[in-house]
C-alpha cells in the first residue's frame, strides 16, 4: 500500500507541477497551496513506512491528511474514496476496537463533514448519504466474514493444541495484532524471508486454512 500511495502522490504532484493538472472546484482561499503542502506531507509519511514497519499509523496518518486536503479543495469523490479505503484498512488491521480509537475515528469524520457544508447542501447530502452507504456496506461484509468464522469454530481457537516452534507463534500474533509484513517478520527474527514464508505455510496447512486474512480471522478475540 505505502508504494501505491507513493506512486499516485509522485505523479499527482508532477501533474499539478508541469501541466497544472487539477481537479480543483474550490470556493476556498489557498486550495491549492493547501492542496500541495498535504500531498507533500503525505508523500513524506508514506516513504516513512518503508522504515517503520510496523507503524500503521503513519500510513493512515497520510491517508487522512490527504483526504482532509481533497475535501478542503471540493474533490468529494476523491475524499470518499480515500475514506472508505482507510476504513477497510482499519477493520483488517482492527484499528477501531476500542473506544479510544473509535470515537477519534467519528471525531475525524465529523470535521469531514463539516469542511463539506461550504459546497451547498446538495453536496453535503449527497457526501454523508455516499459515505453511510459505503460504510456500512463495509461493515456488513466484515461482519457476514466474522460471523462465518465464528460459526465454523464453535470451540475457542487455543495455540496450545499445535506444536508450532516460538518463532511460528510469534509469526501469528504479529499478524493477527499488528498486521505485520513478512520482510518485518524476516528481520524482527534475524531470518530469511522464505524461512518466514515456510513457517507461515506450515502454519496455514496444520489450521486449515489458505492466507493472513483466514488466520486473522480465525484468531479474532484470541487473547495472546
Amino acid at each position: 500500500m505505502a508504494i501505491i500511495g507513493c506512486l499516485y502522490l509522485l505523479i499527482s504532484m508532477l501533474l499539478n507541477i508541469f501541466t497544472d493538472f487539477s481537479y480543483e472546484q474550490s470556493i476556498m482561499p489557498f486550495s491549492k497551496q493547501i492542496s500541495y503542502i498535504a500531498e507533500v506531507t503525505a508523500f513524506i509519511l508514506c516513504a516513512l513506512t518503508f522504515f517503520f514497519y510496523n507503524k500503521h499509523n503513519i500510513y493512515y496518518s497520510a491517508l487522512e491528511i490527504l483526504t482532509f486536503s481533497y475535501l478542503y479543495s471540493g474533490r468529494l469523490y476523491s475524499a470518499l474514496l480515500l475514506t472508505s479505503i482507510l476504513f477497510i484498512l482499519m477493520l483488517f488491521d482492527n484499528r477501531l476496537s476500542s473506544k479510544l480509537r473509535l470515537g477519534l475515528y467519528l471525531t475525524f469524520e465529523f470535521l469531514k463533514l463539516i469542511l463539506v457544508v461550504p459546497y451547498g447542501a446538495k453536496s453535503f447530502f449527497e457526501y454523508i448519504g455516499i459515505s453511510l452507504f459505503s460504510l456500512c456496506t463495509i461493515g456488513c461484509i466484515n461482519l457476514l466474514f466474522r460471523h462465518a468464522y465464528d460459526k465454523k469454530e464453535a470451540s475457542p481457537v487455543s495455540l496450545d493444541v499445535y506444536r508450532f516452534s516460538e518463532r511460528q507463534k510469534d509469526c501469528i500474533k504479529e499478524i493477527v495484532v499488528n498486521n505485520t509484513t513478512i520482510k518485518a517478520l524476516a528481520i524482527n527474527h534475524k531470518v530469511s524471508e522464505s524461512a518466514i514464508k515456510k513457517d507461515l505455510s506450515h502454519i496455514y496447512t496444520v489450521l486449515g486454512i489458505t492466507g493472513k486474512a483466514d488466520l486473522k480471522a480465525l484468531f479474532i478475540g484470541y487473547e495472546f
